[in-house]
């Protein structure tokens, strides 16, 4: 099923403009969404996490379903 959520929050959690509009809003705020996003220090990834990741980026990016990856 096709995502149908906030963009800009999805864009703001991978650091990543999908769209033009949530481009315009990272420049605004930069940080990740929520409670605790303008902390400056984030927990770092693992391997795993990383490409966990760019594999939910890839995916949000080019609208494909996890079954088409």
């Amino acid at each position: 099923m096709k995502y149908t959520g906030p963009k800009v929050k999805l864009s703001r959690k991978l650091g990543f403009g999908l769209t033009t509009k949530a481009r315009k809003y990272m420049d605004r705020k930069p940080y990740p969404p929520g409670q605790h996003g303008p902390v400056k220090r984030r927990a770092k990834l693992s391997d795993f996490g990383r490409q966990l990741l760019e594999k939910q980026r890839l995916r949000l990016q080019y609208n494909v379903h996890e079954r088409q990856m």
